[in-house]
């Protein structure tokens, strides 16, 4: 036998305290009474009488013995006193249960992670009883299910809510979370016991260094072929081109011959045929053209056990090019600004068939203020001055262009020497509005939200010869509109880490990533390569200047390796823990004898007592 909760010293000399205390309350109660004569005349020799026979022999022992015994079986119990060894109490198990991409696998009637569940459940019916247990799910992350607890109807019941994940195994991350969590549980530390398929990516195929570790194998069929990766990029010289790139890996160590059938929109193409040797990877490429949204559809066949990666898609949007209506009285003049772009879409008007809601994306009034502002974005040419949408200051008859702000957003490339303009208005900015370029006099082009605004006309004088006039209104524009100039990529990948190549002259500060509910995803920039992790099925959004990426990590991470554990590792159900001697607690029979013995007390002397208290006084005559 021995305690769990206190020393014997710490025991005895709280037994010792109590017991005291409780011995000399019982003495005081029986030395004195108080006793009513009939006269006054024997009170002295009476009350000397009642204390001599009072010392003399101890009244009611057994009300005293009882007391005693109470406190020393509710003292055992809060001692947690155990029968058996100390060797043999309980201990703390951290039971993993490989939740990975792999347990989706068809495996029988069921799948690897029902096999996973049944090994696991008799492990934990084999278990003594008073062995704690904690149950994790693990797949790229390590999750507890419960905490170290008795109760294995709980732990059952969590056990049965395990599903399968979309993620590759991290077994170094799962074992050394349960190292710590047998540390902070405070007793002594049983088995970390692993209940899975052991496959795991080749990263992470080293476990730590420990000699606890106990496998139950749920055996894995590895002859699996799926989709990795499919990448649609949009072409730069065609908006309405697409190049799509499929990446078809053979998982088996047999040859494997795949159909891979892709469509877009309902619309077949022509299959293609795949012969993988074992571990082979291989690229499908693919070319089309369309301007409208739909779907872009991959699936592999024959199928095979784990079909979660036979299949991809990507939701592709509107190719078209960017709509541009443009009112003015000189349309020879402003047709090879607007028509030399490929991603425009231009339509020239006369200032008379101005409407406010033109069928644009972007409008353009040259020279000319109407009295209702467009309800689109806008760019203004050398507005009047009385109407336009950014006061006018001052209008200067010459003034110069002497810098372009570096610090805008959209300043890129406009590089020149010092430039003269004629009948330049100068305009008063405002909190929100970015001066493009500058005079000495004051701002020259201002943009704010759905708006920019030349205060010259950009094509008098030498100004249309230099380069500095494009690259201008293509800014603007891009200003206006930023997604219809933006390279836009698109790819299904698979879950978890996923790293991105970044242009040479992408900054990444100025990066943002957001998922399909507009919160932002933590990432890095190493290198010029963008980093994130998701541990679940999820779109993400990476936005720069000039180029939007589109990641749907909703392909499972199959792991590719299988690692090999160690010879002193054990292996399988333990045959003879549920009938190996074990310590057994004790302190809730204590607890219930310890009240026992209090409770007859009181009703054997206690009652007796408080009645003899509140019975009312007698006259005696």
């Amino acid at each position: 036998m021995f305690f769990l909760n206190l020393t014997a010293a710490e025991f005895f000399g709280l037994l010792a305290v109590l017991g005291g205390a409780i011995t000399a309350l019982y003495l005081l109660d029986r030395t004195k009474r108080k006793k009513i004569v009939s006269t006054l005349r024997f009170w002295v020799d009476a009350n000397r009488v009642q204390d001599q026979r009072s010392r003399k022999r101890m009244r009611e022992p057994w009300s005293l013995i009882l007391q005693l015994l109470g406190l020393l079986l509710l003292l055992l119990a809060a001692a947690q006193l155990q029968w058996g060894s100390r060797e043999r109490r309980g201990r703390d198990h951290v039971l993993i249960v490989d939740t990975s991409a792999w347990s989706a696998q068809r495996a029988g009637a069921g799948n690897l992670l029902d096999r996973e569940k049944s090994l696991a459940a008799t492990y934990l019916r084999a278990l003594p009883a008073n062995d704690r247990v904690m149950l994790v799910a693990a797949d790229s992350l390590a999750t507890p299910l419960t905490s170290l607890t008795l109760d294995r109807a709980a732990l059952l019941k969590a056990l049965g809510t395990c599903v399968a994940g979309y993620s590759a195994l991290n077994l170094p991350q799962a074992v050394s979370f349960a190292r710590q969590a047998q540390s902070w549980g405070g007793g002594r530390a049983g088995e970390i016991v692993y209940a899975g398929p052991r496959l795991v990516s080749a990263e992470q195929s080293s476990v730590p260094e420990v000699s606890n570790l106990r496998i139950l194998d749920a055996k894995a069929d590895r002859e699996n072929a799926g989709i990795r990766r499919l990448a649609v990029k949009r072409s730069e010289d065609d908006p309405g081109s697409w190049q799509a790139t499929i990446a078809v890996r053979n998982y088996g160590t047999a040859p494997r011959r795949l159909r891979l059938q892709t469509q877009f929109a309902g619309t077949a193409f022509a299959p293609r045929t795949l012969a993988l040797a074992a571990g082979e990877e291989t690229t499908v490429e693919y070319t089309f053209s369309t301007n409208t949204a739909g779907e872009l559809r991959a699936e592999l066949s024959p199928h095979d056990n784990l079909e979660s990666d036979d299949r991809a898609s990507l939701r592709l949007p509107t190719t078209g090019a960017l709509r541009v209506a443009v009112f003015t009285p000189r349309a020879d003049a402003l047709r090879p600004l607007f028509e030399t772009n490929h991603r425009l879409s231009t339509k020239f008007y006369p200032p008379s068939a101005y409407v406010p809601d033109s069928r644009a994306d972007v409008v353009v009034l040259d020279q000319f203020a109407p009295a209702v502002a467009p309800k689109p974005a806008a760019l203004w040419i050398a507005p009047p001055r009385e109407r336009s949408p950014v006061p006018v200051k001052s209008v200067v008859p010459s003034a110069t262009i002497r810098n372009w702000h570096a610090d805008a957003a959209l300043e890129a490339g406009l590089r020149s020497k010092e430039t003269r303009i004629t009948n330049a208005e100068i305009f008063e900015t405002f909190e929100g509005d970015t001066a493009i370029a500058s005079a000495a006099e004051g701002a020259l082009v201002v943009v704010r939200p759905e708006a920019a605004v030349i205060g010259f006309d950009p094509l008098q004088g030498d100004l249309k010869f230099q380069l500095t006039t494009p690259l201008l209104f293509a800014d603007l524009l891009r200003w206006l509109s930023p997604e219809a100039f933006r390279l836009l990529d698109l790819s299904a990948g698979q879950v978890g880490a996923a790293s991105v190549p970044l242009e040479p002259h992408e900054p990444g500060e100025k990066i943002r990533v957001i998922d399909q509910r507009g919160f932002a995803v933590p990432f890095t920039v190493r290198a010029q390569t963008l980093e994130l992790f998701t541990s679940r099925p999820s779109v993400v959004r990476i936005v720069s200047e000039d180029r939007e990426r589109i990641l749907s990590l909703t392909l499972p991470d199959v792991a590719d390796s299988e690692w090999t554990p160690r010879g002193e590792w054990a292996h399988g159900i333990p045959a003879l823990a549920a009938l190996a001697p074990a310590a057994v607690d004790l302190w809730k029979w204590l607890a219930i004898a310890g009240a026992a013995c209090l409770l007859a007390e009181w009703l054997r002397y206690g009652r007796r007592r408080i009645v003899r208290f509140r019975a009312p006084l007698r006259k005696v005559a």
